[in-house]
């Protein structure tokens, strides 16, 4: 050791020492005044506590755990969860949409990047809600704080689609244009209902996309735009069901201008308008008890005899408890009872009959119900006897029309029963939107007349019925039919007949142009294309075969297939 004024030991100086396990010390003690904690304002008294100890060590060697613990804690105010669901719905759906649209073209994305705009001023609309007490949409400070600058952002986007009729994306302008009036659910009472309107309206064009990039090299990136686009609607549906069912949620005391004025204001400086400043991250929570402390222990330390008492005590439980019994090697099976032969029920078929549940009996044979049942008419014991096997009989389930939230039910009807539901003429009408869909099903003899334009058709193990349709927007199917016939006005963009036989499709002028006809399983399946004028007297109709058998031939190693179509 040398005789200098600082004492140093083997190289080190003694006062670093002293220094680094003075903070040593007090990083040890904020951890254990940390797990000592049992809830979230322990954690914030613990924080005080530790800004009370005076460090003895300089600050440029303090730990940096213990400079974070002596730091003030900055408390903000909690984001509402509706507004966090919000912002997630951004992040998941309008953020890909904008970035997929500013790759496929300019115009486009200059839209998409007003309409997050509007995403982003409804969203502080809905904090500063949350705040502030309920104010009437009808209200002057609503119709400018609200509804102006999202309807100037809305006129916006449809100024663009105006202003670029000739390019080559309008179907893509034209489907934002089309949608983005989905934004006024804000000042709605009914927003659930009012969000799937504009999808179906979008939709209409999307579809047009969909035929239009069909086999070309845009097929994938239009397809997944029209994915994107079309997901939002589904999105938004959920949200505003969940949160805001009938209308914007509010809460608060604040002024609702006040509120608004204060989101907007941080949203200029960078901020969300309501999202949490940055605090430093809790503490470690304490380590988790140990699991292996049980009654294991209190047998040992009630006595070293090993009584009755401390056996019990570690059979009754804990991980403890499984250990101590897989520890005992070869004793393990000591507490086994020995099964005596007479016992034993694969050598006493006896024992089986006695205790085991009866096999099942087979089932009759269907003559022999049908004989039951002609004799249950005798007698009041013949009748009940026959009970058993009208039970075997499957129950008949009753007719159903009706409008279920938006699809249309058509089941189990027959002509006879339709005048119950007051058609009389044998042909039942349904006056459609574009937000409901039909569905048809099990139906005999019966005819149906949808007017309107509607969403989805689909007809499903019918028998003798037929469809009269005006319009619809996606599709029309016809799956396990027999002698059916479907009759197409005006426009449908797809028909798809899978698994049925003799079906009859009819096809106007109008609805021959850009149908696309899908069939499988099928036979004897005709469409009738018209020639001529349809106003004329001598009106013709020509009946087309769909061809419903193929014939493969093989040279040089390929394949092919060639219809082969009925005279």
């Amino acid at each position: 050791m040398s005789d200098q004024g600082n004492f140093s030991i083997q190289g080190y100086n003694l006062v670093t020492l002293l220094k680094r396990l003075e903070a040593a010390t007090s990083r040890l003690e904020d951890v254990t005044i940390f797990q000592e904690s049992k809830s979230a304002v322990a954690v914030v008294d613990a924080t005080a506590a530790t800004t009370s100890v005076e460090p003895t060590a300089p600050k440029s060697t303090m730990a940096p755990s213990s400079a974070i613990a002596a730091a003030p804690r900055i408390v903000s105010p909690e984001v509402p969860k509706s507004i966090k669901e919000f912002d997630n719905f951004i992040k998941e759906k309008i953020d890909p949409y904008v970035q997929l649209s500013q790759e496929i073209d300019g115009q486009l994305g200059e839209q998409a990047e007003l309409f997050k705009e509007a995403i982003d001023r409804e969203r502080r609309v809905l904090l500063a809600a949350s705040k502030s007490k309920k104010l009437n949409a009808e209200d002057g400070k609503f119709q400018e704080l609200v509804i102006k600058p999202i309807n100037e952002l809305i006129m916006k986007i449809i100024s663009i689609k105006d202003g670029n009729r000739n390019s080559e994306k309008f179907n893509y302008l034209n489907a934002v244009s089309e949608g983005v009036a989905v934004l006024g659910w804000i000042v709605v009472n009914t927003p659930v209902s009012y969000v799937p309107e504009f999808k179906d309206s979008a939709q209409f064009w999307t579809n047009r996309i969909l035929k239009e990039v069909k086999g070309s090299e845009d097929e994938k990136v239009g397809t997944e735009w029209v994915k994107t686009f079309l997901s939002i609607f589904d999105a938004l549906k959920d949200y505003v069901k969940e949160f805001h069912s009938t209308g914007i949620t509010w809460g608060g005391s604040q002024d609702f201008e006040d509120a608004i004025k204060t989101g907007d204001e941080e949203a200029r400086n960078g901020g969300s308008g309501g999202s949490t400043s940055s605090v430093p991250p809790p503490p470690p929570p304490p380590p988790p008890a140990d699991l292996f402390v049980d009654e294991v222990a209190a047998a040992k330390n009630g006595g070293s005899n090993g009584g009755g008492a401390n056996k019990v005590a570690v059979k009754s439980g804990g991980m403890g408890a499984v250990f101590e019994e897989l520890n005992q090697g070869e004793k393990i099976t000591s507490g086994l009872r020995k099964v005596d032969k007479s016992e034993m029920t694969h050598k006493n078929p006896e024992l089986r009959r006695k205790s085991g549940p009866m096999p099942p009996k087979k089932p009759k044979k269907f003559s022999s119900s049908g004989n039951s049942t002609s004799t249950s008419g005798n007698d009041a014991g013949a009748n009940a006897g026959a009970g058993s096997s009208s039970s075997d009989k499957p129950v008949q389930k009753p007719s159903q029309f009706e409008l279920v939230d938006n699809k249309w039910m058509i089941v189990r009807l027959t002509k006879d029963i339709l005048p119950k539901y007051g058609f009389t003429d044998g042909i039942l009408k349904i006056e459609g939107s574009m937000d409901q869909s039909i569905y048809m099903g099990d139906c005999d003899g019966v005819i149906v007349q949808i007017t309107g334009k509607v969403n989805a058709i689909s007809m499903n193990k019918c028998h003798k019925s037929g469809l009269v349709i005006d319009r619809a927007i996606s599709s029309v199917d016809v799956t396990q039919c027999e002698r059916c016939e479907v009759q197409i006005v005006t426009n449908v963009p797809v028909l798809s007949v899978d698994q049925s036989e003799s079906v009859d499709v009819y096809l106007s002028k109008e609805s021959m142009d850009g149908i696309y006809l899908y069939s499988s399983g099928c036979t004897a399946l005709n469409v009738n294309i018209p020639r001529g004028s349809q106003d004329e007297e001598d009106f013709e109709l020509e009946e087309t075969a769909i061809p419903e058998q193929f014939v493969t031939t093989f040279s040089s190693g390929c394949a092919k297939t060639e219809a082969v179509l009925r005279k």
